[in-house]
């Protein structure tokens, strides 16, 4: 599996994250979509409908079916926006796979919908501390109730749990106790570190 999903994969980044995390490796999800004239979209920005969107990226269908691949939804934070990737989901060749990268900060709802659309899941697990998990992410963690809705909504294959390795925030060793504390809580058995890549010599600041 590559880093975004299963074959040829098209990622479709949304704007918006509810987290403020120290290093964030896509900060531009939080900056405002369109310029100072309050009209024109920002460089790279675009708006569109689920059906525009299934219009782009219909044109590599052949790849998708032929690699096992589909459409991946990251961001920011997908689960932000449950309708238009369940009305997208609805116009997809049913041969695509659909992935969703997300913190799972969202409502135990929105979990449940989603996972009558969703193949396969790539969840970022920070830590299961609550105390840490909201110093390095500036809300309230909701990681432990929404992990175990998620199993009761998709199977074990469905499903990567990621736990990144965090300059200045934890380390290899803590990183490995939260591995193994998912394995053993919320028995989903493919569990992966990350190391965090980031341009950043100092965490992202994000107001």
């Amino acid at each position: 599996m590559g880093t975004d999903g299963h074959g040829v994969t098209t990622l479709v980044a949304f704007m918006g994250c509810p987290l403020k995390c120290k290093y964030c490796l896509n900060e531009k999800c939080h900056e405002p979509i369109y310029e100072d004239d309050g009209k024109t979209l920002r460089n790279g920005i675009m708006l569109l409908t689920p059906s525009e969107l299934y219009d782009l990226v219909k044109i590599d269908n052949i790849y998708f079916q032929a690699t096992d691949g589909g459409i991946c939804f990251g961001g920011g934070e997908p689960t932000l926006y449950p309708e238009f990737i369940e009305e997208f989901c609805d116009l997809c060749n049913e041969k695509w796979k659909i992935t969703i990268e997300t913190s799972l900060r969202c409502s135990g709802e929105t979990i449940r919908k989603l996972s009558k659309a969703i193949d396969y899941w790539i969840v970022d697990v920070k830590s299961l501390d609550s105390d840490t998990y909201s110093s390095y992410t500036r809300v309230s963690s909701m990681i432990e109730q929404h992990l175990t809705i998620l199993k009761r909504c998709v199977t074990d294959k469905q499903a990567t749990i990621k736990v990144p390795i965090i300059p200045g925030f934890n380390n290899e060793s803590e990183a490995d106790r939260t591995a193994e504390d998912i394995k053993k809580r919320f028995r989903f058995t493919n569990v992966v570190k990350i190391r965090y890549i980031t341009k950043y010599c100092c965490p992202t600041k994000i107001d």
